[in-house]
């Protein structure tokens, strides 16, 4: 363990990119689905492909409206080292502050019974709802797709109905 863990840390600092495949499985086959370094530039191109209309701050995050909803959601970019090493999927709902203990039970509810994304207050009357997406081995555009970006939406559609009552 202590070796790999050092060969890992050599690794971000000199730069070099991790194989998407590092493991063979014996009598497995491999998957024949794109895997690209992760970038910013990569994200960006993906979620364009992907049909969504977005704005880039100034720390080079990304913001998008839902489209049934109008909700925003933020795309934001954990970089190790200058190494793209997480991307971070964000929403927040106002909320209202006499409605913050039936909060705190409906997020503790949904994170002991859902594995993502992740639910907190972030104060008395903000509601945040989070997911990690690991991209240190690579980036894949239909993963992304469809298990960070579509199962985020589809997610926060249910906590957005559920909460509506305590909601602003």
């Amino acid at each position: 363990m202590k070796r790999i863990v050092v060969s890992l840390v050599l690794a971000s600092l000199l730069g070099f990119q991790m194989q998407a495949n590092a493991m063979k499985l014996d009598g497995e086959e491999e998957a024949r689905s794109p895997v690209y370094k992760p970038t910013r530039s990569a994200v960006k191109k993906a979620m364009k492909k992907m049909g969504i209309e977005f704005t880039v701050d100034d720390d080079g995050d990304i913001k998008y409206k839902t489209d049934d909803k109008g909700w925003a959601i933020y795309v934001l970019f954990d970089e190790v080292l200058g190494r793209l090493w997480n991307v971070q999927v964000v929403a927040q709902f106002a909320t209202k502050k006499s409605r913050y203990d039936e909060l705190i039970e409906y997020a503790n509810s949904w994170n002991a019974n859902k594995k993502y994304p992740k639910v907190s207050m972030v104060d008395r009357d903000s509601l945040m709802v989070e997911f990690f997406y690991p991209l240190q081995y690579g980036f894949n555009p239909d993963e992304f797709e469809d298990n960070v970006i579509g199962a985020f939406e589809r997610a926060l559609r249910i906590i957005g109905d559920e909460t509506y009552e305590m909601r602003r």
